[in-house]
């Protein structure tokens, strides 16, 4: 099954175009980066493909169905680059993770038996499962990007999107997350992840889709890293495009902050 089928796909943002009739797909299974420049449009890309940004022109389909009839969003997980989910936020490592069962429960439902079970897993596949009573703005940075990654992971998706998840994260929080990601992939899940560079990433991408300029320039075998975005240290970071009011926003596309 295609997971994500965008045809002429076309994003304008603030009167500029930062898509151009872009052309991309996933299918079940796959294990997909997208990667590129400052401003190539690969986080514009990812975010149109699950619903964030609409599309000015262009097709898309998400399983199967039109995004404008497509309802099952807790078949997806989003996670995007560093969110801050420290600051001003009280709640511990597991409240944060619990989160992610809210599309899978009916309202007012308390958690049950899988739920529970669906937690401790997603904790344990990032390996935080000693924080679990934490407050979220005591863990470093990438102790924070792992809750994120394990809240979209205890909603047991279909298929998982990250923005640059090992952006300015540690080098063992790095080989944790791709611990995880390599799990859920072996599960049969489908993962599709902007990156600026792979490190420990790079073996488990089965293909690479190369932007700029707005654009698909190559999709294929992931390019072989060079220079000092080969190096486990380098940092990149990136401004990110708002959010489309009424549109879904991080993580379970329906529920999170908007």
């Amino acid at each position: 099954m295609t997971v994500f089928d965008l045809r002429g796909g076309c994003v304008a943002l603030g009167g500029r175009e930062i898509l151009h009739e872009v052309t991309v797909s996933v299918d079940s299974g796959e294990f997909v980066a997208v990667l590129g420049a400052n401003g190539s449009g690969k986080t514009t890309l990812v975010r149109a493909l699950v619903g964030l940004v609409p599309l000015a022109a262009g097709r898309l389909e998400i399983f199967g169905t039109p995004i404008a009839h497509f309802h099952d969003w807790p078949r997806l997980g989003y996670v995007p680059q560093r969110l801050a989910v420290g600051g001003g936020v009280p709640s511990t490592v597991r409240e944060v993770v619990a989160s992610g069962r809210t599309g899978r429960a009916r309202r007012l439902r308390r958690l049950g038996r899988a739920d529970h079970a669906a937690i401790d897993h997603a904790l344990e596949d990032v390996g935080l499962a000693h924080r679990g009573k934490d407050r979220v703005a005591t863990l470093s940075g990438g102790q924070q990007q792992r809750v994120l990654i394990a809240r979209a992971l205890a909603g047991e998706p279909e298929v998982l999107v990250l923005d640059e998840p090992t952006a300015g994260v540690d080098a063992d929080s790095q080989d944790t997350l791709a611990g995880a990601l390599g799990h859920l992939s072996r599960l049969g899940g489908s993962v599709v992840l902007v990156a600026h560079e792979l490190g420990p990433l790079a073996g488990l991408i089965d293909r690479a889709v190369v932007m700029g300029g707005g654009r698909v320039l190559s999709d294929g075998p992931p390019p072989a890293p060079e220079g000092h975005h080969a190096r486990a240290d380098h940092v990149h970071t990136h401004a990110h495009e708002p959010a489309v009011p009424g549109r879904p926003s991080v993580l379970d596309p329906r529920t999170f902050d908007r």
